[in-house]
């Protein structure tokens, strides 16, 4: 009886586990939209760029996405309130990891 019981508990977290870097659908299409709109709307980047979420998906979870691309999005504010994005520390930390791995999965995925 107890070797059922953990078989049905192993099987009920195992779809939990496969989705554990999953994005919402809406910030993929967010990310997909503007990188095509970086690269002329071209429809061929329609796919490269799908890739290259799913690339970054792979290395990071949701709230780690949207912690570190917050960060590197908001490293040109200027004054005091981009600061805390700018200087050394976490935020700048983030930002670097970020960009990192953007680069490395738009390289996977020929985006230039």
């Amino acid at each position: 009886m107890k070797l059922h019981g953990l078989a049905l508990l192993l099987a009920a977290s195992m779809p939990m586990a496969a989705h554990a870097h999953d994005f919402p659908t809406a910030d993929r299409v967010e990310y997909v939209l503007e990188c095509m709109v970086a690269h002329q709307s071209k429809q061929e980047y329609l796919y490269k760029c799908s890739c290259t979420i799913d690339q970054i998906a792979q290395e990071m979870n949701y709230d780690e996405f949207v912690e570190s691309s917050t960060a590197l999005r908001h490293q040109g504010l200027s004054g005091p309130r981009g600061a805390e994005f700018r200087d050394p520390g976490a935020g700048k930390a983030m930002a670097t990891k970020y960009k990192a791995l953007q680069d490395k999965a738009r390289k996977a995925c020929y985006v230039p």
